[in-house]
């Protein structure tokens, strides 16, 4: 009976801290389908780090909904891949691009902070969640849309990687348009190896 008023409080804390995130991560997309160049820093800035983080990982949740939802509805068939894999594969993806972003941080001597790792993994994959829903609304017979969308999700994410790496990161102008190139090269690795490593222990 005394723990219920502690409980009680942890659930109201808890619930207002999603409900925060929750109304930061749509303020943030709303910037970025706007202005994800010059917002991007901005937006971070203004949340803080401990905010930030909490986007970050939304952003990183919602991408792997979105990726469970797209493959279930391109192969409702496939039954060799579970509902675990996927997420699994998703949030490797996720994880991969926050490892990158810190590796190539530390890399180039920059000077921000593993919040703005997850933060940045996390905005770089809102086009990439946009894409794959609209993706698996629209449908095959839409390929010629879906096209033109993808193309616009990979520039928007290059361009929030690159306003990341310089911006959040700290990374010298001259040398952010390489970081890019070595932290695609790197989330990319990583996610080989996260793979892998999940693949041996099944």
């Amino acid at each position: 009976m005394n723990d219920n008023p502690n409980q009680n409080e942890m659930a109201t804390e808890v619930a207002s801290k999603v409900k925060s995130t929750v109304n930061d991560a749509i303020q943030g997309l709303k910037i970025f389908l706007i202005n994800p160049v010059g917002g991007l820093p901005v937006f971070f800035q203004g949340l803080g780090k401990e905010r930030a983080l909490g986007v970050g990982i939304a952003f990183g949740i919602v991408y792997v909904v979105c990726f469970v939802f797209a493959c279930h509805k391109f192969f409702p068939d496939n039954s060799g891949s579970s509902l675990f894999n996927l997420i699994v594969a998703s949030a490797a993806n996720f994880l991969s691009i926050a490892g990158a972003s810190f590796a190539t941080r530390k890399l180039f001597r920059g000077y921000g902070s593993f919040q703005g790792d997850i933060f940045i993994a996390g905005v770089a994959l809102v086009p990439a969640s946009l894409l794959l829903l609209i993706s698996s609304i629209l449908g095959i017979p839409n390929a010629e849309i879906v096209a033109i969308v993808t193309v616009v999700a990979i520039t928007y994410i290059i361009l929030m990687i690159y306003t990341g790496c310089h911006k959040i990161s700290g990374i010298p102008e001259n040398a952010a348009a390489l970081a890019v190139s070595v932290m695609l090269l790197l989330s990319g690795w990583l996610f080989k190896i996260l793979i892998l490593s999940n693949i041996l222990k099944s």
